[in-house]
């Protein structure tokens, strides 16, 4: 049995009568290690083990023979920033009727077995519940200490794949996952303070990094509810959470980031050369939406709105053709008629393409969100 203490903390009791401890079986990461009915007299404070006077309600506090009983915890997991998982460490196996918390401390429940998977459920979701509301709850008191423009939308644990060479399996890594303002972050553990958020080694532009859900076709293990995050420059990485939900929090949350972060960018500019050879900035803008600014004569060559591009093509490379629709020039017939729409293609070469496609789609993400007012409503600090 275990219990919340204030939905802060996960207990585990034992029941303890007389001094004698009736039963407990408690497995950490090693084989199961059973704690027997004897030596109960040595356990102490300071090995852990705590005896709270609220613990246990006092019904049936006494056994047949007179003996006094009592609930002694013995493992105690703060569930702030914590992270509950089903798999076994570092694998892509899950356990069966199993679970482990893991807290910020370094604290273990060890593993806990439920004797059906309706019990399981029920308790996943207890915890997770817990855990997702404290979590929000400290990012809440982070953001009180950013600007708006750096409010965090999204924290938590996923689980990053890392390939070994010298095995044809991949391990994973508990990351800590952050998007805060223009960033995403990827922790080793949490941070504690202000400061903590200045030593994130593995800091990447949302607005320049790929976010895509993998298809449960396309997993590359027995791991489930993944995504890639994709950077210009880097290296994928493989990403996996515990729930769907989870999954359909981080992609909303991205969403709001992104959408934040190109309204506060405003406009990007990426050096270009045309099809003749000329060199150009291809500049996207908010308000404005692609231009070609002539470095030469200092003007614009051409300058479209973000709704009219209808289509994109590149060789994967350096080279990337842009179709637009020209608003003005359209064929009208007054009979039997069909509208003809004429698009213009201008053929631009760079040597940062990838970054250019990733910035080209989270302009028009944004761009195509901010029509909606319910997700409006619901970035608004």
């Amino acid at each position: 049995m275990f219990h919340f203490d204030n939905t802060v903390n996960l207990i585990i009791p034992c029941l303890h009568e007389s001094n004698k401890i009736l039963q407990i079986n408690f497995s950490a990461q090693r084989e199961e290690n059973h704690l027997d009915n004897e030596g109960a007299s040595q356990l102490r404070s300071e090995d852990g083990w705590r005896s709270p006077s609220n613990s246990r309600p006092s019904s049936g506090s006494y056994s047949p023979t007179g003996m006094q009983r009592r609930w002694i915890d013995i493992v105690t997991v703060p569930l702030m920033m914590a992270y509950v998982t089903r798999y076994i460490f570092g694998t892509d196996k899950l356990r069966p009727n199993a679970f482990e918390v893991r807290g910020l401390n370094g604290a273990s429940t060890g593993i806990i077995h439920c004797d059906d998977a309706a019990i399981l459920s029920q308790w996943l979701k207890y915890i997770t519940d817990n855990i997702v509301g404290l979590t929000s709850l400290q990012m809440k008191l982070y953001n009180r200490n950013f600007p708006a423009t750096e409010r965090i939308e999204y924290m938590g644990w996923v689980n990053e794949g890392i390939l070994n060479n010298n095995q044809p399996w991949q391990n994973y890594k508990p990351r800590f996952l952050t998007l805060k303002g223009t960033d995403v972050l990827l922790f080793d553990s949490p941070p504690l303070n202000i400061m903590d958020w200045l030593k994130c080694g593995l800091v990447f532009k949302v607005y320049q990094t790929m976010f895509r859900v993998i298809k449960d076709s396309e997993n590359v293990d027995e791991r489930q509810h993944c995504f890639l995050i994709q950077t210009s420059g880097h290296e994928s990485r493989y990403l996996s959470v515990e729930t769907r939900q989870e999954l359909l929090r981080i992609e909303n949350a991205w969403h709001c980031s992104v959408c934040q972060a190109v309204m506060k960018l405003g406009s990007k500019t990426f050096s270009v050369n045309t099809s003749s050879g000329k060199a150009a900035g291809l500049t996207l803008d908010w308000h404005m939406g692609f231009a070609l600014y002539d470095t030469e004569s200092k003007t614009y060559s051409w300058k479209y709105k973000f709704s009219q591009l209808k289509g994109s093509s590149d060789d994967g490379k350096c080279k990337l053709k842009l179709h637009f629709q020209n608003a003005e020039t359209r064929i009208i017939e007054t009979k039997n008629l069909t509208t003809f729409f004429f698009l213009f293609k201008q053929e631009l070469e760079t040597s940062s393409l990838q970054s250019l496609l990733f910035c080209m789609h989270a302009f028009l993400t944004a761009k195509v969100a901010s029509v909606d007012p319910a997700f409006l409503s619901s970035i608004t600090p």
